[in-house]
């Protein structure tokens, strides 16, 4: 178990992408996940989805569909990854999927660079989890990282990134690197792929084991849930973004599945 000290940073209204707008992939992210019941890490995978290419909210739906509609990003903690630690999942256009996206598994996390803390402050129903935002740098080098967009002219002398052993995907699938481009808005002068300022995030419980319908998300409907607009995180200044869940149509019968609150921080 990694522990993590909390940092604090100041809040930040949501602010729209201006046109071409790219996100700066330096400094770090921290994320806080709590249930109304003890976290089981058993029964239950917690998952964090992302999407950074403007393409809508990520809903459990697309992920228990396999089409994985506007997710870029996903963690998933638990369950049938046996394990109580963040897995990172890319998910790339597939040619041969008809449109859908494929989940590729990026290789182990840095736990230089990763903080998971459970229990979080004594809690048993929270944990957090800080990575640096440079660790979403297109790992599995796609090109394009974001389906339906250009691709970005490679650099002249394009800066080295972090490299990543993607595991096979289910359909047997495998994707193809290549060079990415450079981003002119990323501090660190990193090439990067071209994601949005504003991240959409959803985050997800389903059952251990089998891709099965999910038992809750952040959305008033839980598992079945698309009307959810997204919890939107604003990247390039620090921020605070909590967000209280409102009571649900109908709560999960397992407290351990049952999400009551989440914040994502960017500092």
């Amino acid at each position: 178990m990694l522990a993590s000290s909390l940092v604090v940073a100041c809040g930040h209204q949501v602010t729209p992408n201006p046109p071409n707008a790219f996100a700066d992939l330096s400094g770090y992210m921290q994320i806080k996940f709590q249930t109304s019941g003890p976290l089981d890490f058993n029964d239950f995978t917690y998952a964090i989805a992302v999407d950074m290419c403007g393409s809508g909210v990520p809903y459990p739906n697309a992920f228990t569909s396999g089409s994985y509609a506007s997710y870029t990003y996903g963690f998933l903690v638990g369950g049938g990854f046996n394990t109580a630690l963040p897995i990172l999942y890319e998910y790339y256009l597939n040619p041969s999927s008809s449109g859908s996206l494929t989940e590729v598994q990026v290789s182990s996390l840095n736990p230089t660079t990763t903080q998971f803390a459970y229990p979080y402050q004594g809690q048993t129903n929270e944990f957090q989890f800080t990575f640096l935002r440079s660790l979403l740098n297109n790992p599995l080098n796609l090109q394009p990282a974001c389906p339906g967009q250009p691709v970005v002219t490679p650099s002249p002398s394009p800066v080295g990134t972090a490299t990543a052993t993607p595991t096979s995907p289910a359909s047997g699938a495998s994707p193809t690197p290549s060079p990415t481009g450079t981003n002119p808005n990323d501090s660190t002068g990193v090439s990067v792929p071209p994601y949005l300022t504003t991240w959409t995030f959803n985050m997800m419980v389903f059952p251990a084991g089998a891709r099965s319908a999910a038992v809750d998300s952040l959305g008033l409907g839980g598992g079945t849930d698309t009307s959810f607009s997204g919890l939107q995180v604003y990247t390039p200044t620090q921020g605070e973004y909590p967000y209280y869940r409102p009571q649900p149509y109908s709560i999960p019968a397992n407290p351990s599945s049952y999400i009551t609150y989440v914040e994502v921080d960017t500092y």
